[in-house]
């Protein structure tokens, strides 16, 4: 392929992430401000799986949208992006849609980042078809570090997470994850359900891309 055509096929790509990129900074920095402004932690804000899930999938768009294509070592970065945007919509969408009831700007926000981008880093994978490898599975060193994170922030700092509409604040973003409430051994199961989930994503993500790959 000449380097013309290459730039020709590669300008489809460059116009899909961009406008993937725009989309997720819009609901990512606008609801940030918007956190800071109503007095939330930006801290607690930046440890939500999803916000994690968004910046990854904002930041690799950004690269993919110069690049025109993915390279080295932000494969992993871009598959943490793709598996962990999947989880966030899927667990969303059959765990927590509903938990509080929002208004305003939020709805759109909540829309963006639950949905559309997960919806978009899907189709941006399918029209990019990187060609990963072996690199790709370091994806896993984020969600690993998260949940442990997560549950050591949990509980020696006791932060204020806010709890499912009525309920009092929790020490973790997300009421599975609440060992207080419901024991080390139930959330060592969900996070074990999880762990699987992950890897089925993961690898499902860098098997077809070796099938589709450019």
């Amino acid at each position: 392929m000449s380097e013309q055509a290459a730039v020709r096929s590669a300008t489809p790509v460059r116009v899909a992430f961009t406008a993937l990129a725009v989309l997720g900074a819009w609901a990512v920095v606008g609801q940030a401000i918007q956190s800071v402004s109503e007095g939330r932690s930006l801290v607690n804000y930046f440890s939500y799986f999803t916000i994690q899930s968004n910046l990854l999938v904002l930041i690799t768009a950004v690269a993919v949208a110069v690049r025109g294509r993915l390279e080295g070592w932000w494969q992993p970065a871009y598959v943490a992006g793709v598996v962990g945007i999947v989880i966030t919509g899927v667990v969303f969408h059959l765990l927590l849609a509903g938990q509080q009831t929002l208004e305003g700007i939020s709805v759109w926000y909540d829309l963006v980042l639950h949905t559309l981008v997960p919806i978009g880093a899907v189709a941006g994978f399918l029209l990019l078809r990187p060609r990963l490898d072996r690199r790709a599975w370091w994806f896993l060193v984020w969600p690993v570090a998260w949940a442990a994170y997560t549950l050591v922030r949990g509980a020696i700092a006791d932060p204020r997470f806010p709890g499912p509409e009525g309920e009092a604040p929790m020490p973790v973003p997300y009421d599975f994850l609440d060992a207080d409430s419901l024991g080390y051994g139930q959330v060592a199961l969900t996070l074990t359900v999880i762990a699987v989930f992950t890897l089925v994503i993961g690898g499902a993500v860098i098997g077809i891309s070796r099938r589709i790959a450019r």
